[in-house]
């Protein structure tokens, strides 16, 4: 990271680099998640992971106060970059990576593409019902059935009592979140989503199409919500394919 409060985890940085890949994490999740997926970029492209506060290395910042706060800070400091925007979200990271998208489209410094998966189209409200206040036992159940979180961490009762609030709180951004109509973007929009994931149908992931005078394309891959741990591999060559 390049110091407290940064949004960016600048380490797997590139001289050279003409794109860079911002990585947006799903709630509950941090930069660190993206981490091992560096190894797999070439000297064209590099990888950002996203941080943002409350959470990771910035646990002791208070937390976002929505997710259109998250990308008006965030989307002039990626316009000022030299390189060429590439924005990559997972669940709640590919509505944060929309919003980005269409403020740095009205900064003059359009997205060379939007990477989303596992969240149906903005329009598409998420979750179907709110989650962030249900009862502590009702919501570890929850996570569990998400895959948000390894059985160790949702075991570990001292640990629940450190991120139960932070993940309570993403949830709350997502369930306050409304879609604003507006002017469509206009780079390539690429989405993938999980065949059994419940929650997130092929039809209502396919709507992302809707939002781009662009190309769009949507691959469905086998897995719940979290099908990209296992597919990260397929997606990165999607990214640099598309950045070439």
């Amino acid at each position: 990271m390049s110091g407290p409060g940064s949004w960016f985890d600048n380490r797997f940085r590139r001289a050279g680099a003409s794109a860079t890949l911002y990585c947006f994490p799903f709630a509950g999740g941090t930069a660190a998640y993206y981490a091992p997926w560096a190894e797999e970029f070439t000297a064209a492209v590099e990888i950002v992971p996203v941080q943002p506060p409350g959470r990771g290395s910035r646990m002791a910042e208070p937390g976002p106060a929505s997710i259109a706060e998250m990308a008006d800070t965030l989307a002039p400091l990626i316009a000022a970059a030299p390189t060429r925007p590439l924005l990559l979200g997972h669940s709640m990271g590919a509505i944060t990576a929309f919003e980005v998208a269409r403020r740095l489209a009205v900064l003059g410094r359009p997205a060379g593409t939007l990477f989303v998966s596992g969240r149906p189209a903005p329009p598409i409200a998420r979750p179907v019902a709110p989650v962030s206040g249900l009862p502590r036992n009702a919501f570890v159940r929850m996570l569990r059935a998400y895959g948000t979180a390894p059985e160790e961490v949702l075991g570990h009762a001292e640990l629940l009592d450190v991120l139960l609030p932070m993940i309570r709180a993403d949830f709350d951004l997502i369930e306050r979140y409304a879609y604003a109509p507006g002017p469509p973007l206009d780079c390539p929009v690429l989405a993938w989503c999980g065949d059994a994931d419940p929650e997130v149908r092929p039809a209502d992931m396919a709507r992302w199409g809707e939002q781009t005078t662009g190309p769009f394309e949507l691959t469905v891959l086998p897995g719940g919500h979290f099908f990209l741990t296992d597919h990260h591999r397929q997606i990165v060559k999607s990214v640099l394919r598309t950045a070439a």
